[in-house]
């Protein structure tokens, strides 16, 4: 009697142990998790702890929820100028909401599934729109911002929040380097002389615009020169005339003078003179002043 009681304790203990074990479930802090009845929501959970639930009637479905890296294996994009380049990119996310997850995608795999699919069609999208040469070049900035947008966009619908997404290496692939690298050293080779030529032509423009300003600068110059040297002429005119007719004796001088200093400009210091020479008058007219 004794063993049957002790057995009977021990059913009702175990069956105690497997009720309460039953309607409970712990959250980890590192997950999430949602409730279903019957197949149905009932509820999400995001604390971590022991919770309750109803045996037989509702289920937990546990999500990580930590940031995630999707590591995407290497993918061949066509350019806009239809060359085939290497694109190796991975995607930084999280489950933001377990409920679209599993509603669209039923779980973790699933989304990293999905998630692999739509990084890569937009890949392919924003890539496929570039010409080569702007694809591998120091630009990749705005394109992977390009695709991080429209990855968001469609991941947001599965409840995936992107943290981040790098491309790691855009490359050809080793059949079409060689071409490809020869075409475009010919076309950077093309636009550095199309640069030069168009230099040249303006180094023509503003040599010609120059040549053209010194021409008219010196016709002005010039103009401004002999309308001066009219002035002075004038000038110089009149004053002779004045000195004229004030001593006619002394201007006569002062020419014949002038024109013996401007004989003698060119370094000619001699001069060969007859006696009866006007310059000798004026200097018999000043000794004979002198001797009276």
């Amino acid at each position: 009697m004794k063993n049957f009681k002790a057995i009977i304790a021990l059913v009702i203990v175990g069956g105690g142990l497997l009720l309460f074990g039953s309607a409970t479930y712990q959250v980890k802090e590192t997950d999430q998790a949602i409730v279903l009845e019957f197949g149905e929501w009932k509820k999400t959970v995001q604390d971590a702890g022991l919770h309750f639930k109803i045996p037989l009637i509702q289920d937990v479905i546990y999500f990580d929820r930590r940031i995630r890296i999707l590591d995407m294996p290497e993918i061949i994009v066509i350019t806009s100028d239809q060359k085939r380049m290497i694109v190796d990119a991975f995607t930084e996310f999280r489950i933001a909401d377990p409920l679209k997850v599993y509603q669209v995608v039923r779980n973790e795999l699933g989304a990293e599934n999905r998630l692999s699919i739509i990084t890569n069609s937009n890949l392919r999208k924003v890539f496929g729109v570039q010409e080569l040469q702007i694809a591998l070049s120091g630009e990749r900035g705005e394109l992977r911002q390009s695709i991080r947008d429209a990855v968001f966009e469609e991941a947001t619908e599965l409840g995936i929040e992107i943290i981040d997404l790098r491309i790691k290496r855009t490359d050809l692939p080793e059949e079409n380097s060689a071409p490809i690298f020869q075409s475009m050293i010919a076309d950077r080779n093309q636009v550095a002389r199309e640069i030069r030529a168009r230099g040249e032509e303006e180094a023509l423009r503003i040599t010609s615009r120059a040549e053209r300003d010194r021409t008219v600068l010196l016709a002005e110059a010039t103009r401004d020169s002999e309308k001066l040297r009219g002035e002075g002429d004038a000038v110089a005119a009149k004053t002779y005339a004045e000195a004229y007719s004030k001593d006619a004796e002394f201007y006569a001088f002062y020419r014949s003078m002038e024109v013996y200093k401007n004989s003698m400009k060119n370094g000619d210091t001699s001069m060969v003179l007859s006696p009866d020479s006007e310059f000798f008058k004026y200097f018999e007219s000043m000794g004979g002043n002198n001797s009276r």
